[in-house]
């Protein structure tokens, strides 16, 4: 029985190869789609499962209730951890982490490594597993080092080297380590990576740092016993923040604080630390998240292709099922029953379905490295293997197969069968189910083409928008780590003294956008100023910074190196002059921002210092040697910049033979910041053509039924003096007006959509009318232009031969 019916289902297949074919394209193209997107998102929701503690561990972060608003933050003082665990015994293990690179020494060999200062704990807390050396305590003593199997690798050639000594420059001065434990390199899904661990104490600073509790400068993470319930420990912790903040909660609660719901100025919170990937808020770890929200878009978007498909592969197999009316009657006089019926057209949409599917992964599998380099994902079709992923891929597979094959085979089986012998099936008015279909189809497409001009807007706007500084002519280079920043500023300033090219050189701690380092990084101190507290973005600079930049002075002046008292001096942007002195001048007032005091000798105009989804907020810059300097800015001539970029790059290699250049236009590192809008906006582009295709795939089909059906009338239509354009407008109309009623409907939701989206923004376009119009306009036309084609084609066939073939 079902070898007959696969040898009939190829049979007829291969009759109707054209509307198959279409049926194969529009659902091969979707699951190729799919494919790349569910992959993406399982990957996303799969970070750091691979922790076996993984519902037990918490991240700690502060929650501070000010007057503005409730602030979060995830850096934590160093005596903090080790007092959490002698006072609460619900704690099971706990674990600092502060972040750090080195140059490591080994004979002759230099190579850069990150480096994460930890408690011992951390390996207890974490499932990274050690594979040679002491699993039980690998960090035992102040000396040791654990590192990665690649680690090991790249600096002796091979994994068997516990016991081997290295060499770090941590503070200036050269230090030995042992390596007790390599670490089997970490998934891709690892929120946590690293080159190699050290003990906390081994930090630059940390003895300075052990009685310093507003000093907020790594992450701490526990395990908490088991049957610890959160939330009541939570409550508890407050009585240690009321302990160890009673001073800062006095000063917040001066200026106005809000309480919480508890009654709380300022709480220490747990984060799961299943939840950090996905935590935009807080920044997720090291300052690097995923919005959820982006990710559960990119699902919606792959269900919203794989719909369109599968109504497309119902709206194609329901045009054929017209032209195979007379089988289904022959088959039912035969003897044939309904299950056998729809068995065999069951079976033709399981072949069709299986074809599509090898078809869809050799073009996931072709269009895999540029997928992932448009959107900057790890995954591998080999995920496809893994027992989610593969459960989710044959179940979508039967549910395509059970939606999109027995509807049509039901229809066909209604079929009356002397009418049907007759060639009387009347299916002359359109179907409702077909109309609603159809409306759906291109209610999806133009909402991707409403959310494409948005996105696209938004991202073009950002791009265009004045930051405040010169961008096109000043490039940036990074540090390496290990590296002394102060004293590479003033070894490639003298290599670059008397180059033409070169307008002005000065050094910062953070950079502005984020350049080929990938880091992006930022200080925030506060202090009590004339009875309220004053909270200020602190950026470490060199001499000529405002001059590189192109920032001009509105008040005061620049630093100087004519005046040594300047090492103690700052120079603000203009919010910070208002937060300290709305009123009047705020050149010559005194900050007690340390012991000493610092004198405000310039206030300069306001800068984007950080992306356009942030307002401009307070800037202070100083010359406080203890911020390091993390990068080198250039700025050259403007008619130079391909030469000059040549020419820097061979004196840094000059300079520093064994330091890889990562210089960039500060034009470029501002792009970067908009990379996830640059993703969505391709995403939705994409997406919106794909789905677009894959209508008009449908709308022709059905176009061709419809034509089909109507030979008849089009035929007496022309011998009654009706033209070909009347006949193209009535044919038409029909399915312009469903495809008009489509972007209606998509409108409203479109627009919700994208309101919602662009409010996390703080400098933002407006939603505009024409977006609309465009987007309907684009839709109808898309649409007339397909069905167009197979109505002229009707319109032009000799009425004659249209009535003696009906």
């Amino acid at each position: 029985m079902i070898k007959n019916y696969i040898k009939t289902a190829m049979r007829n297949l291969w009759k109707g190869r054209v509307f198959n074919g279409m049926n194969l394209v529009g659902l091969s193209v979707a699951i190729a789609c799919c494919t790349l997107l569910f992959l993406t998102i399982y990957f996303e929701f799969s970070f750091d499962g691979f922790h076996k503690n993984l519902p037990d561990i918490y991240q700690t972060y502060f929650t501070v209730n000010r007057a503005e608003k409730a602030e979060k933050g995830t850096a934590m003082p160093v005596p903090l951890g080790p007092a959490l665990k002698t006072d609460y015994q619900d704690i099971q293990y706990i674990s600092r982490m502060g972040n750090g690179g080195s140059v490591v020494r080994v004979g002759d060999k230099q190579i850069g490594q990150s480096i994460h200062f930890v408690d011992p704990d951390f390996l207890k807390i974490f499932t990274f597993q050690i594979i040679k050396g002491n699993e039980a305590s690998p960090l035992k003593n102040l000396n040791d080092v654990v590192i990665t199997e690649y680690s090991a690798k790249a600096i002796f050639n091979s994994i068997d080297v516990v016991g081997k000594t290295i060499e770090l420059n941590l503070t200036g001065t050269p230090q030995t380590f042992v390596v007790t434990g390599v670490t089997k390199d970490f998934p891709q899904n690892s929120s946590i990576q690293f080159d190699m661990l050290l003990r906390m104490e081994n930090m630059p600073g940390y003895q300075g740092m052990l009685s310093q509790w507003n000093n907020q400068n790594h992450l701490v993470y526990m395990k908490l016993n088991p049957n610890v319930d959160r939330a009541n420990f939570e409550k508890r912790l407050q009585a240690f923040v009321k302990k160890h903040y009673a001073e800062q909660i006095k000063e917040v609660k001066r200026d106005g604080a809000r309480p919480d719901v508890d009654g709380n100025i300022m709480s220490l919170n747990l984060l799961p630390f299943g939840d950090t990937h996905f935590n935009t808020e807080l920044g997720g770890l090291e300052g690097q998240s995923t919005s959820k929200s982006a990710v559960i878009s990119l699902m919606v978007i792959g269900i919203f292709i794989l719909l369109i498909a599968c109504i497309n592969f119902i709206n194609l197999s329901v045009a054929r099922s017209f032209t195979r009316a007379r089988e289904v009657g022959v088959r039912k006089t035969l003897g044939a029953s309904k299950w056998q019926l729809v068995s065999q057209f069951w079976v033709e949409t399981v072949l069709v379905c299986f074809a599509a599917l090898v078809l869809g992964l050799v073009l996931a599998t072709l269009t895999l490295e540029s997928f992932k380099a448009s959107l900057k994902t790890n995954i591998t079709l080999s995920m496809l293997l893994q027992p989610g992923p593969l459960a989710g891929m044959l179940g979508i597979f039967i549910l395509i197969t059970l939606v999109a094959g027995f509807y049509p085979a039901l229809l066909m089986q209604r079929f009356k069968t002397v009418q049907v012998l007759k060639g009387t099936v009347n299916s002359v008015k359109p179907g409702k189910v077909r109309n609603i279909l159809l409306v759906v189809q291109f209610s999806i497409s133009t909402l991707l083409i409403v959310c494409t001009l948005i996105t696209w807007q938004q991202t073009d706007y950002m791009q265009k928008q004045p930051l405040g500084y010169n961008k096109t002519e000043v490039m940036s280079i990074p540090i390496a780590r290990g590296q002394d920043g102060n004293q590479a500023l003033q070894l490639f300033r003298h290599q670059l003294n008397g180059d033409p090219n070169v307008i002005a050189l000065s050094g910062c701690y953070d950079n502005l956008g984020m350049g080929n380092d990938g880091s992006m990084r930022t200080s925030v101190t506060g202090f009590t100023y004339k009875g309220h507290e004053v909270r200020t973005t602190i950026q470490k600079v060199d001499f000529d910074y405002l001059k590189t930049l192109d920032i001009k002075l509105t008040d005061g002046r620049d630093f100087s190196r004519e005046f040594a008292t300047d090492s103690n001096a700052v120079v603000i942007n203009e919010q910070m002059a208002r937060q300290i002195n709305a009123s009047g001048k705020a050149v010559d007032l005194s900050l007690p921002m340390n012991e000493i005091h610092s004198r405000v000798i310039g206030v300069f105009k306001s800068y984007n210092f950080r992306s356009l989804r942030t307002q401009i907020e307070p800037l202070t810059l100083v010359l406080d040697k203890n911020y390091p300097i993390n990068y080198i800015l250039i700025k050259v001539k403007p008619g130079s910049l391909i030469q000059s970029m040549d020419d820097i790059t061979q004196k840094w290699k000059a300079t520093f033979p064994t330091v890889d250049f990562k210089g960039s236009w500060l034009s470029e590192n501002t792009e970067k910041q908009y990379r996830k809008e640059k993703r969505l906006a391709t995403i939705f582009i994409t997406s919106a053509i794909i789905a677009i295709l894959i209508s008009c795939i449908g709308l022709v089909a059905i176009s061709v039924m419809i034509m089909v059906q109507r030979t008849k009338e089009i035929g007496i239509r022309k011998v009654l003096g009706s033209s070909v354009t009347n006949i193209v407008l009535l044919l038409s109309a029909d399915f312009v007006k469903l495809v008009g009623l489509a972007a209606l409907i998509s409108f409203p939701i479109g627009w919700w959509l994208m309101h919602k989206w662009l409010e996390s923004y703080a400098y933002r376009i407006d939603i505009q009318w024409w977006v609309f119009l465009i987007a309907g306009v684009m839709a109808v036309a898309i649409a007339f232009i397909t069905i167009s084609f197979q109505s002229i084609r009707a319109a032009l066939i000799n009425p004659v031969k249209s009535l003696k073939s009906e």
